[in-house]
């Protein structure tokens, strides 16, 4: 009797499904997602304070929040110009790198195994090379960097440039600080760190 109860059940809940996608529920499940990732530019800023302020950001970065990776949480700022991405992972504390470690000789090691952590594609990255260090400054405040080149190891002749960055806040539930690591990648020839810097600079926190 009680197997019975059960395939009953889920016949149920099947019928309910196909019921639900019948009348439209894919459409209703696909612009609730995309509400969440592309919400208006004022609902972004209210929601992204962990982050830090981004109501200065010029119009010409779509901001988008992004769900949870490998336990991160991610928001993304494409400059629509050119669509090249900024991606800012909120590390939740300053155990995998703080802005201290980019004035270490550590720092190589850290950022490969760190990208390895948050790869969310199929890319692979080899010959790792860190170009050039430097600073950004937002509203009065340091953000280290590094510049690299490397090798993309799934595709045969891609060279790729990039800026790895990190600022601290606090995030609003928590007692310690957390490290915001901000990353961008794009095909050599096509890379424009101007593009990461004016982002950056506009940002408050």
């Amino acid at each position: 009797m009680g197997c019975l109860k059960s395939i009953i059940r889920k016949i149920i809940f099947i019928v309910l499904v196909v019921i639900f996608f019948a009348f439209g529920g894919y459409t209703f499940v696909k612009s609730q997602i995309n509400r969440y990732k592309n919400p208006p530019r004022e609902e972004f800023v209210k929601t992204a304070h962990d982050w830090g302020d981004f109501s200065k950001v010029s119009g010409d970065y779509q901001l988008s929040r992004c769900f949870n990776l490998f336990g991160y949480k991610k928001i993304t700022a494409k400059y629509l110009p050119t669509n090249q991405k900024i991606n800012i992972y909120d590390l939740k504390n300053e155990e995998l790198i703080s802005t201290k470690d980019f004035n270490s000789n550590e720092i190589d090691k850290k950022i490969t195994q760190l990208l390895d952590t948050l790869k969310d594609s199929v890319i692979t990255l080899e010959d790792f090379k860190i170009d050039q260090r430097g600073t950004y400054t937002a509203n009065g405040k340091t953000v280290p960097y590094i510049k690299f080149s490397a090798k993309v190891k799934n595709i045969p002749f891609k060279n790729v440039a990039g800026i790895i960055g990190c600022y601290s806040t606090t995030n609003a539930k928590a007692k310690t600080p957390s490290t915001k690591l901000i990353v961008t990648m794009v095909d050599l020839k096509a890379f424009n760190p101007k593009i990461v810097q004016d982002f950056i600079g506009s940002i408050k926190f």
